[in-house]
């Protein structure tokens, strides 16, 4: 995949995996992941207070949330917090946390050490060429990530995981009702954009990036892929989010550029927020509460 020629080269290859492991005046790898997981979990309590804070000046029943979960026809008012309170936290626990640990670990000090959005590939603009290679390549993988799911649905989990998914399954619903165009680009904000940027950022641009720098690559993006699945919490959907994470990590490497991995899970992300939008709003689209069944051999030409 050609990359973008805007910016000049540096000096040393930041995806080349160094002889010991670290490269000449890097922050070591467990320094680096230990600063990532500490920045996240202190965003994501100064993320709490401020909704609290913003919800109680706004005068939001933020106790019946609390009590009742979101649910299909939850109230707009309920489902304007919910947004809220998800769009706050993911800002700060992957976005805001994400820029804070490379920053602190790779702000320019000397000559030698690079840059932090060149660290990330991300002071590049990427070409057209990439962009669209990324995301024919979510549109092709498509059916073998719903065949996934269809097998990861034949895995016999503990009846915990099963309730814990039917209670966010009803969230999930309650949460992408859309009767306005103001709640599309609700949901586009907190599904498609933040966490197309955040979880890159975190995902690919700090854990794989450093996880290449101990292990092979492929090692690397799985790793990063079966945690990027794991966080998410449901393991109904474990094996097509890691499939998505596979794919999202190759393409990071692939281009060297973040924003192409970021416009890929923007678009996968995307499309099933408007896809259930027309739905609603027009009966054609797609209805992401029924199943779709995949041949396996479509899933296998995917």
């Amino acid at each position: 995949m050609p990359e973008s020629q805007v910016s000049e080269p540096l000096d040393m290859d930041l995806n080349a995996p160094p002889i010991d492991g670290r490269q000449s005046n890097e922050p070591r790898v467990r320094v680096v992941l230990l600063t990532q997981i500490g920045f996240s979990l202190g965003c994501y309590i100064i993320a709490g207070i401020l909704f609290l804070l913003i919800a109680g000046l706004a005068g939001w029943d933020y106790a019946a949330l609390q009590k009742t979960a979101l649910t299909a026809d939850a109230p707009l008012e309920q489902r304007i917090t919910m947004r809220f309170l998800l769009g706050i936290i993911h800002f700060f626990m992957f976005i805001v946390a994400g820029s804070l640990t490379v920053w602190l670990s790779y702000r320019s000090i000397t000559r030698r050490r690079p840059d932090w959005l060149d660290y990330l590939g991300a002071r590049r603009r990427p070409d057209i060429i990439s962009l669209g290679t990324a995301i024919a390549l979510m549109l092709v993988s498509a059916p073998l990530v719903l065949l996934s799911f269809e097998i990861n649905k034949l895995i016999p989990l503990p009846q915990y995981f099963h309730d814990l998914e039917a209670s966010t399954a009803e969230a999930t619903k309650g949460l992408l009702q859309m009767k306005s165009l103001g709640e599309l680009l609700a949901n586009l904000t907190i599904i498609a954009i933040l966490p197309a940027i955040g979880e890159e950022l975190v995902f690919r641009g700090v854990l794989q990036k450093q996880l290449m720098r101990r292990m092979q690559l492929w090692v690397a993006i799985l790793i990063a892929s079966v945690i990027f699945s794991l966080v998410h919490g449901q393991m109904e959907g474990f094996l097509p989010r890691l499939l998505l994470g596979v794919l999202l990590g190759w393409l990071y490497w692939q281009s060297g550029n973040l924003w192409v991995s970021i416009t890929a899970h923007f678009f996968i992300n995307g499309y099933q927020v408007v896809g259930q939008y027309l739905y609603q709003v027009n009966n054609w689209g797609i209805d992401l509460e029924k199943d779709v069944h995949i041949p396996w051999y479509t899933g296998l030409l995917s």
